[in-house]
């Protein structure tokens, strides 16, 4: 990445720029990615050598504290709490009902003798 001689930041692209902008007005990370194809790996360390945050309260802005190498703060913490919660329940609708109670009641299946 080809950086800018008068400030030390790295030039961006324009996928990037708007990215970054997205980024800081608080839009989600999915939606970054479809709007700009700029992925999560490459946003959020780059959003740190731009001086980029999120808003507080956010999962982006849990990553964007992530990315700097700092403790969250409160209101990151629970956004992001929230956001793990969610996908794992959404895991857990993806089991099928049948597996789902016979892992709740702890049966396990029968040997098969052949």
């Amino acid at each position: 990445m080809a950086t800018f001689a008068p400030t030390g930041r790295p030039a961006l692209t324009v996928g990037q720029a708007v990215a970054l902008t997205l980024l800081r007005d608080g839009y989600t990370q999915r939606a970054i990615r479809t709007r700009t194809g700029v992925v999560p790996d490459e946003l959020y360390p780059l959003a740190t050598l731009c001086g980029i945050t999120a808003p507080h309260g956010t999962s982006e802005g849990h990553a964007c504290h992530e990315a700097r190498g700092e403790n969250s703060c409160g209101p990151c913490e629970t956004a992001q709490a929230r956001a793990d919660a969610r996908a794992r329940a959404q895991q857990r609708k993806t089991i099928p009902p049948a597996l789902r109670a016979r892992l709740l009641t702890g049966a396990r299946r029968k040997a098969v003798i052949r």
